[in-house]
């Protein structure tokens, strides 16, 4: 396959999954959703961790450390 071939064959790709996008409902807000998470991750991912801490910490009450450290010790 050279070059020009190759070039073809991704257009083509960024075509098809342009259309998968356009099809989607709500294809801004898809986009754009996707973008914000793929640049900030964390943005996400450390809020989620505090929530999730605070409903084991909830739910196990004083002992949550120990069952953190018993799970990480394994490890």
């Amino acid at each position: 396959m050279n070059e020009r071939e190759f070039i073809k064959t991704l257009q083509e790709r960024a075509k098809e999954q342009e259309k998968l996008i356009t099809s989607m409902p709500l294809p801004g807000i898809f986009s754009s959703v996707s973008l914000w998470f793929g640049n900030h991750p964390l943005r996400i991912v450390i809020p989620l961790s505090l929530i999730l801490t605070l409903v084991l910490r909830a739910i196990f009450g004083p002992s949550y450390d120990n069952v953190i450290l018993a799970v990480f010790g394994k490890l």
